[in-house]
This record gives structure tokens, C-alpha cells and sequence, in this order.
């Protein structure tokens, strides 16, 4: 990655089943959408980096759904996995 690259946190979080991981795999891998019903759920967080649109580098966090994975992010992972979120950015995608 170059050092010119801007880099940005992406959290996709919400509950288990929902599509996020399909959503990712549309997105940034070109998969189609019949192709997604082969994926299995995702436990705990996949870190992936993205290159976007040029010189913007996402860094992609795919957070696992289930519940006990969901309180976990929220209790004894949360600095980890809100660290260089802001604030307003949490706000919006938990208001979805």
C-alpha cells in the first residue's frame, strides 16, 4: 500500500444471517448474488484490506453475528474494534 493511500476503518456489523458477509463478497470480491448462498457464517471478525476507488485503502472488519460473538465486540473487544471510529460514524451505522 502507499504511503499517499488514505485508509478507512469499515465495520459491517449487524445481526447473525443478514448479509454482510455477502454484501462484502459482492462489493469487493465480484461474486454474484447466487453465489453468496454458499457462504457460512462468519465467526468472530474477518480483517480484509480493500483498495477502493483509486488511492482509498479500506480496511474492511466483517464481524460475525451471533449473539455471543455481538457481546463480545461490545464488552472485552470493544477497544479494539472501535478504536479510530469516531464517534458520529458508530452513531450512524447503529441508527440503520
Amino acid at each position: 500500500m502507499s504511503s499517499t493511500a488514505m485508509k478507512k476503518k469499515v465495520l459491517l456489523m449487524g445481526k447473525s444471517g443478514s448479509g454482510k458477509t455477502s454484501m462484502r463478497s459482492i462489493i469487493f470480491a465480484n461474486y454474484i448474488a447466487r453465489d453468496t448462498r454458499r457462504l457460512g457464517a462468519t465467526i468472530d471478525v474477518e480483517h480484509s484490506h480493500v483498495r477502493f476507488l483509486g488511492n482509498l485503502v479500506l480496511n474492511l472488519w466483517d464481524c460475525g453475528g451471533q449473539d455471543t460473538f455481538m457481546e463480545n465486540y461490545f464488552t472485552s473487544q470493544r477497544d479494539n474494534i472501535f478504536q479510530e471510529q469516531h464517534l458520529s460514524e458508530i452513531e450512524i451505522f447503529c441508527n440503520l
